[in-house]
């Protein structure tokens, strides 16, 4: 009886030494190091992405949007800089500027919506549709 008491008593104290060992979630949080890992652990768990994105959406739909927002408004600048080196590209060699009015009307013919988008473009754009009506008249006498 003694035997079994004094094993008891020191199998608690064991279990409450080892659970005085164990850091709280704060402290672990605080040190660069130990919080990189333990994002990196949490972030390949699906559930836990889940249940952040829904946390995020809920407590700061403003951060969220004003991100997309800052995305939206990089991937415009680009999509313009992208543009004007084409156009510049066109101004400068005439092939370039033929392969690149080759690949429109590729896309026209392929996708419907695409056309429909791009005449309405040139609709809004008077200079434009002058220049393709003048050149579409020159090519009926062929």
């Amino acid at each position: 009886m003694k035997q079994i008491t004094l094993s008891s008593i020191t199998f608690a104290m064991l279990f409450l030494l080892t659970q005085c060992n164990n850091p709280v979630p704060e402290k672990l949080c605080s040190n660069a190091d130990t919080r990189g890992k333990i994002i990196s652990v949490l972030m390949n768990d699906n559930d836990y992405i889940n249940q952040v994105m829904d946390s995020m959406r809920t407590k700061h739909p403003n951060v969220i949007l004003s991100t997309l927002f800052i995305m939206v408004k990089d991937d415009r600048q680009m999509q313009d800089a992208l543009m004007d080196n084409m156009s510049g590209m066109c101004k400068m060699d005439s092939s370039t500027c033929k392969m690149m009015i080759g690949k429109t009307m590729d896309m026209c013919d392929m996708d419907q919506s695409s056309c429909n988008m791009m005449m309405s473009e040139m609709q809004s754009r008077p200079n434009v549709k002058k220049a393709v009506q003048k050149s579409m008249c020159g090519m009926s006498g062929m």
